[in-house]
Formats: C-alpha cells, sequence, structure tokens
C-alpha cells in the first residue's frame, strides 16, 4: 500500500489522500501480528507502567489481588453454607475457581474501556498503535491474576481431595489462552466505542452485574439441561470457568464441546473487537 500524500483531520474524522490500494482484511490482520513483534518492548512497557500505577501509594498493595476474591468466597460460602445450604462438595473451591478468572476479565474489561482516553496523548503525539495500549491493559492484569491465584493455596491444605492431580492440567495453559483472548477482545471493543461514544462505560458496568449472575460461578452448569445449557455455554465464562473446574477439581479433560464453546466465543469477539479497531484506527487519536 502507498504512503498517504496528505491527512487532514476534522470533528467527523481523518480523511487520507492518495490512497489508492486498500489493504484486505486478512493482510491488515496479519499486518497487526508483524505489528506486534515489533511493538512487543511497547507492550512490556505499558504493562508494567500500568501494574505499577494500580498499586502506586497504597499501603497493602498486591496483598488486595488476594483478599477480594478470598473475602468475597467467605461472604458467599457464609451465605450459601449456613443461610442457603448447598450440597456442592468443596463449595469454597469451587467458588474460588469462579471467581478469580471472573475478576481477572471484570478489571481488564472496565480498564480496557477507558485504556484509549486514559492515554489520549500517546495516540495522539506518538506513532504507537492503540491496540498496544489496550494489551498493556489486559496484561497488567495479567500478574493480578497470578496473585489472585495463590488464595488458592489455603483451600488445598483444607480441601485436599477438592484436588485431582492429572495430566489434564497440561491442558490449563490453553484455557487461560482463551480467557486472555476474550478479556483482550472486550477491551478493545468497548476501548475503541467508547472513544466514540462515551457512555459506554455505564453498559460495560450494567453488562458486568448481569453477567455475573448469568455465569456459573456460584451454581454448577450441571444444574442446566437441553437448550438452557447450550444457551449458558455461548457466555465465554461460562465454558472457561466449566473447563478450569474440570481440569482442577476432576482431574480430567473438559468435553469437547464445552472447549470447542470456549475457543469459539473468545477467539470471536477477539476478532470481532479487531475488526472494529480496524474500523476506527485512523479516527481514535481524533475522538480521544
Amino acid at each position: 500500500m502507498r504512503e498517504a500524500v496528505w491527512r487532514h483531520r476534522t470533528a467527523a474524522g481523518t480523511i487520507v489522500g492518495d490512497e489508492l490500494d486498500k489493504p484486505s482484511l486478512l493482510a491488515e490482520l496479519r499486518s497487526v501480528v508483524v505489528d506486534f513483534r515489533l511493538q512487543r518492548h511497547a507492550v512490556g512497557v505499558f504493562t508494567q507502567g500500568r501494574f505499577r500505577a494500580t498499586y502506586r501509594a497504597q499501603a497493602l498493595g498486591l496483598i488486595w489481588p488476594v483478599a477480594n476474591p478470598l473475602i468475597l468466597m467467605i461472604v458467599i460460602s457464609v451465605v450459601f453454607g449456613l443461610v442457603f445450604p448447598t450440597e456442592i462438595p468443596a463449595y469454597p473451591v469451587f467458588l474460588m475457581l469462579g471467581l478469580i478468572p471472573w475478576h481477572f476479565l471484570s478489571h481488564s474489561w472496565t480498564d480496557g474501556t477507558t485504556c484509549f482516553l486514559h492515554h489520549a496523548e500517546v495516540l495522539k503525539r506518538t506513532s504507537v498503535p492503540g491496540y498496544v495500549v489496550a494489551m498493556g491493559t489486559v496484561f497488567a492484569h495479567l500478574y493480578n491474576l497470578g496473585f489472585a491465584s495463590l488464595s488458592i493455596l489455603p483451600l488445598i491444605a483444607l480441601y485436599p481431595s477438592a484436588f485431582q492431580v492429572s495430566f489434564a492440567i497440561l491442558f490449563l495453559p490453553i484455557v487461560l489462552g482463551f480467557l486472555i483472548a476474550l478479556a483482550l477482545g472486550l477491551a478493545i471493543l468497548s476501548g475503541v466505542l467508547n472513544v466514540v461514544y462515551r457512555d459506554v462505560g455505564y453498559i460495560v458496568n450494567s453488562a458486568l452485574v448481569v453477567l455475573f449472575w448469568a455465569t456459573p460461578i456460584m451454581y454448577p452448569l450441571d444444574k442446566l439441561t437441553g437448550i438452557a445449557r447450550r444457551l449458558m455455554l455461548l457466555n465465554p465464562m461460562a465454558s472457561i470457568i466449566e473447563c478450569i473446574r474440570d481440569i482442577i477439581m476432576n482431574g480430567r479433560l473438559p468435553p469437547l464441546g464445552v472447549i470447542a464453546a470456549a475457543a469459539g466465543s473468545s477467539f470471536g469477539i477477539l476478532l470481532v473487537g479487531l475488526l472494529l479497531y480496524r474500523r476506527f484506527a485512523r479516527e481514535l487519536a481524533d475522538h480521544v
């Protein structure tokens, strides 16, 4: 593709002159992969900077990623263990395996929604692609995910029979890849839309409340059958959490249908996010 001779920015967007050959979708997606290899240092800088900024001037610092899901687990376990008893064995373990990935997704999605606005000067004054900012925001929460996973350690001592170690554990990084793809897709999707329509942030906050109850975090997916189960698996977090529980608590590979639902929905949302970014990439600096 030839370089543009001129660019004119207006309130409606950026007009590019002398751009005769528009690349195909596949070519642009391939260029994103190539650009990522060139921009990997920038991704690392954004990731570390975002992580340090999150815990700057905090007294407890990295205790919070561990404490947040642990406190919520204790509260819910008391409610469903004493007030409304549940028949799920090792319920605190069952609950934590849902809360930890949910916290990662919810925080990544929330911060991703505002990442372009918070780094407006980077988009306006540098040549760093906008998706680098979104990736750094999501990857910063991988540190939180790692520290939050430490809250599982006390439960291993309290409920040793709830953890089944097998070769299925080797599949866990692939499931975490689904989770990262989902978080990145949602971050790019809502981040781009929030630049154009500033009320997207309110929609995301409301959607998170609905999705929390529509995801089998406090209840098992097995309670649903037939079409209700199939509809639930359309929720990417439902299939991802089900995969994690199967691997850790049952020591087995998840059913192929659940794996396919997790992979298809996660990477499908990531693709939609990249397509939307492709549509508005040249206009982001005009709207932030």
